[in-house]
């Protein structure tokens, strides 16, 4: 009986260290699939969303957003390019985040074109290509964070 109770121990701690082992797997899988959310509070960002990396309008944006890199330093941008399926930096290197988590979190499955999401985690603007930096630019400039942060320089 003895026996019993303790090999009935053993598979009931083998079993609990196996749904610990899973829900280890699972955090981990989360973790590596990730959107933007690590940005909130910290940085803007700009998403392109194209479905063709080559795309003429994706590449007149880039330039645009790039002859500005002074000014999206300052107002603390990061942009990131949605094409494919997967998630670029603005010189076209493939990063860790995860296209569909980013997507869906800010309603981007169907749209084509630049989203400003701001500190907060909310979307700010939606347009589709090309839009003038200075659009962006006089938008986050009017923004009561953004104020702030010029009033505390």
């Amino acid at each position: 009986m003895a026996f019993f109770l303790l090999l009935s121990k053993v598979s009931s701690m083998h079993l609990v260290k196996q749904l610990l082992m899973v829900l280890l797997l699972m955090v981990c899988a989360n973790t590596i699939a990730q959107g933007i959310d690590t940005y909130q509070w910290k940085n803007r960002i700009i998403i392109l969303k194209e479905t063709n990396i080559d795309s003429d309008w994706l590449k007149a944006q880039v330039k645009r957003l790039q002859s500005d890199m002074g000014e999206l330093n300052e107002r603390q941008l990061v942009v990131f390019i949605l094409s494919d399926g997967k998630v670029y930096d603005i010189e076209q290197n493939e990063t860790d985040l995860d296209a569909e988590i980013i997507e869906d979190q800010y309603g981007l499955n169907d749209f084509q074109g630049l989203a400003l999401i701001g500190k907060d985690g909310g979307v700010k603007l939606k347009e589709g290509f090309i839009v003038n930096p200075r659009t962006i630019f006089e938008l986050i400039d009017s923004m009561p964070m953004r104020q702030a942060e010029i009033k505390n320089q």
